[in-house]
């Protein structure tokens, strides 16, 4: 399996209607090590990234349900709008490939598909991301931005700092802002393990965030999810909210949550997810 930067396994999401290419492209990149979610029909696509996030997306121009070209839209507009995009395409017209591409894709391909040539673009696509994301210090979301050389969050002109533990985490939930992160890639990106840990720990400092987030009152809240994680939502705050004075805000160097142990004998998430759900990989 495909590594990512911060040790995870590299997701793609497919989305192509054409049965062949359907399965020529999971073959392809399942062969090479990469996580594969396809989908045949865009609107399909679209309500599975609503609840689960991925590393890059290779999109074809007609599908039913929702176009390529919608689907790409409705990502760009979205708080993780960095996601890589790759366009697969039978419009070869120079115009096509000027409008796809100032509509925000990162490359494109013209069917059909060469094996070789396509695992090279994603190689060279993903590299490009990851050095994106290493060199990025500000994350802009709705109303406010994230600086990573302040470790604060900046609104108004206003410098709300935050410990290390929660700017990490709000970092990285609000790069899929609207979408569910799991908790184990919470874990593997801010503490770094890929090995599985107690959770209580890890859903204290998430009730920080959450509680610093109600503070500054700029409409961000972090839903918990069964048995999966968090995901950051924005809804936008009323005019008394926007115009109540600067909190002061709660940093990780006051009373710390105990630090995070191994687990012995903690369930597994796959051991508490209901049978009757499948998880948000289950969708190939």
């Amino acid at each position: 399996m495909i590594q990512g930067m911060q040790g995870k396994s590299v997701r793609v999401l497919v989305v192509e209607d054409d049965p062949a290419q359907h399965a020529m492209l999971k073959s392809w990149l399942s062969g090479e090590g990469y996580q594969v979610t396809a989908f045949s029909n865009g609107l399909d696509a679209r309500n599975h990234l609503a609840d689960n996030w991925t590393d890059l997306m290779i999109l074809d121009w007609d599908v039913p349900g929702l176009s390529g070209e919608q689907l790409l839209s409705f990502v760009r507009r979205r708080a993780h709008s960095q996601v890589p995009v790759i366009f697969q395409t039978v419009h070869s017209a120079e115009e096509d490939i000027a409008k796809i591409l100032d509509a925000g894709a990162d490359d494109f391909l013209i069917k059909p598909l060469d094996s070789a040539v396509l695992l090279a673009r994603v190689r060279a696509v993903l590299r490009r991301a990851n050095a994106t994301n290493q060199s990025g210090r500000k994350l802009l979301l709705e109303n406010c931005v994230l600086d990573r050389s302040q470790q604060a969050l900046i609104a108004d002109g206003v410098t709300h700092a935050l410990g290390s533990k929660e700017f990490d985490i709000l970092w990285h939930l609000g790069s899929y802002a609207g979408t569910v992160v799991q908790r184990q890639d919470l874990l593997s990106v801010v503490w770094g393990w890929d090995a599985m840990v107690q959770t209580r720990s890890v859903d204290m400092y998430v009730s920080r965030v959450r509680a610093n987030l109600k503070k500054i009152g700029l409409g961000w809240t972090i839903q918990s999810v069964y048995a999966t994680g968090y995901r950051l939502n924005f809804t936008p705050p009323t005019a008394d909210e926007a115009n109540l004075p600067a909190p002061e805000i709660q940093t990780e160097n006051v009373d710390p949550p105990p630090p995070i142990q191994a687990a012995d004998s903690s369930p597994s998430l796959e051991n508490v997810w209901p049978a009757s759900r499948k998880t948000p990989h289950d969708a190939n």
